[in-house]
């Protein structure tokens, strides 16, 4: 694309050193930049964008867009906007330079603290089942087609959404479900996407404060998503979250509430629920259904119900909600169970604050008929202050909490570890343990009949982050390798037979 025809996506930027060159790619990472690429030079939390200027010039950047005036060669362009404006115009170039593919995409937009991704990937799912071809943008994973893409951020910076959304168009996949995130949202990332259908599923405190600063300013970043849509659009809010009439407030769409606590437009009754599923009466305005799901808690009861109101916003029956449903096995890493014929219970989840935490263990603790035991950490280099809050909340709902790694990034361990012993008091209740492997596999060596061993905090993560290196590290794997290995050695030891001596006088 012509620089001419790519600027007019942002006419008031000042320009130097203009010549009308072919832009061939934008980028915002310098060590991806190619041949006539224009670089983004974003300012970032721990350094400023154009001190990598020069690599990209390296590698053959032809135009710079930045906020501060800097010294380039005669060929290259510098496109000039206020810094405020920055984001918004990278994510106006994006859209320009792929033809605005959102348009052409019917697109779900999650956003909230806990259960965007099991909301995300359920609305895939309810697509696939009424036969319709959907991409996802998630935490887990970005597919598009059959093109699984890993995901480095749960929402992806614009220059390579939109390179996302093109690819959506050329393979003519109408449908998209995607993750949104505060930070997303907060950096512009999800501008320029027409959002036919947005879902909140809950906004709780003391989450990425070490980003946002405030609580105001988090809520705030959560309803950008929601001012941003049309009046024919669709809010999806869960009526039992406190700060659902905030959204609500916020936005000029349709809106559509979801709960259980009476009044939404859409609800439920649970009628059966043990630790293999529940059989929910799902009620809605066109009307009732009878699903038995293999999810269970309260938590993912507003999940269904949120996946509920978006297949019913997209005009799908809801007969085939229903179906979609009853088919759903959940997201990856949530609420995972790991079988090797144990006659116990073994879950993996992704719960790393203090109200996931909380949500998930109680869950656990109102069906495990034996023990809870719990497995967890915190992340470092993010907001110290949830992290006796999670000791808490563990304190609380298990029986035996292992206190191990999580990704402790450039933190110590040990540290971490301390700070959420702090919000412990019961010292009998409690394991420290920081090998994160080790943790697991005396956990699940304890557990005995009827127990639930619940691991939490990194769900479908597969690498764990520990000096600022990441190791493979998958929660699931080494649950079953311990599993395994438990039965391996028990097996041994039952077919080993009592030596006796005899003839001895």
């Amino acid at each position: 694309m012509k620089l001419s025809d790519l600027l007019k996506a942002r006419e008031n930027a000042v320009v130097v050193n203009y010549s009308d060159r072919s832009i061939r790619g934008l980028e915002l990472d310098s060590r991806r930049v190619g041949a006539g690429a224009l670089f983004a030079a974003v300012p970032g939390p721990r350094s400023d964008g154009t001190r990598y200027v020069p690599e990209a010039l390296g590698r053959g950047a032809t135009a710079v867009l930045s906020s501060r005036k800097i010294f380039l060669p005669q060929d290259v362009t510098l496109i000039l906007v206020p810094e405020r404006e920055l984001r918004a115009t990278l994510a106006d170039l994006c859209c320009r330079f792929y033809g605005r593919p959102a348009e052409l995409v019917r697109t779900v937009g999650v956003t909230g603290t806990n259960g965007k991704t099991t909301v995300a990937t359920l609305v895939r799912s309810l697509l696939a089942t009424a036969g319709k071809q959907a991409a996802l943008i998630s935490t887990c994973v970005h597919q598009i087609g059959s093109r699984r893409i890993p995901a480095g951020n749960t929402t992806p910076e614009c220059t390579e959404l939109q390179a996302f959304f093109a690819e959506m168009v050329e393979r003519h996949i109408g449908y998209c479900a995607m993750e949104v995130s505060s930070h997303a949202l907060d950096q512009q990332r999800a501008r320029g996407i027409p959002f036919k259908v947005a879902v909140l599923t809950n906004i709780t405190e003391n989450e990425h404060l070490d980003y946002h600063g405030t609580f105001t300013n988090y809520r705030r970043a959560k309803a950008k998503l929601f001012e941003g849509l049309a009046p024919d659009a669709t809010a999806v809010l869960n009526r039992d979250d406190q700060h659902c009439g905030f959204v609500a407030g916020h936005t000029r769409a349709q809106v559509m509430s979801y709960g259980l606590d009476g009044g939404a437009d859409v609800s439920a009754t649970v009628e059966a629920i043990d630790l293999t599923g529940m059989t929910l009466r799902v009620r809605t305005p066109a009307g009732q259904a009878s699903v038995r799901s293999p999810l269970i808690g309260r938590h993912n009861v507003l999940n269904l119900l949120a996946g509920t109101c978006c297949g019913l916003a997209l005009g799908l029956e809801l007969g085939v909600v229903a179906t979609g449903l009853e088919r759903f096995a959940g997201a990856p890493g949530r609420l995972q169970r790991v079988e090797a014929g144990q006659p116990f219970t073994v879950l993996v989840d992704y719960a790393h604050n203090a109200d996931g935490l909380r949500s998930v263990l109680g869950t656990v603790r109102q069906l495990a008929r034996g023990r809870v035991i719990v497995v967890f950490g915190a992340g470092g280099d993010r907001d110290p202050s949830k992290r006796p809050l999670m000791g808490q909340a563990a304190d609380q709902q298990a029986d035996v909490a292992f206190l191990t790694a999580d990704n402790s990034r450039s933190e110590q361990t040990e540290e971490i570890i301390g700070a959420i012993l702090a919000g412990m008091r019961s010292s009998s209740t409690r394991v420290v343990e920081p090998d994160r492997r080790e943790a697991i596999r005396r956990a699940i060596e304890m557990a005995g009949p009827d127990d639930v061993v619940l691991i939490a905090g990194k769900g479908h993560e597969t690498y764990q982050e520990i000096g600022g290196v990441r190791y493979p590290f998958d929660d699931s794997e080494e649950a079953r390798r311990a599993l395994v290995n438990l039965a391996a050695r028990r097996a041994r030891d039952s077919s080993r037979r009592e030596l006796t001596l005899t003839g001895i006088s």
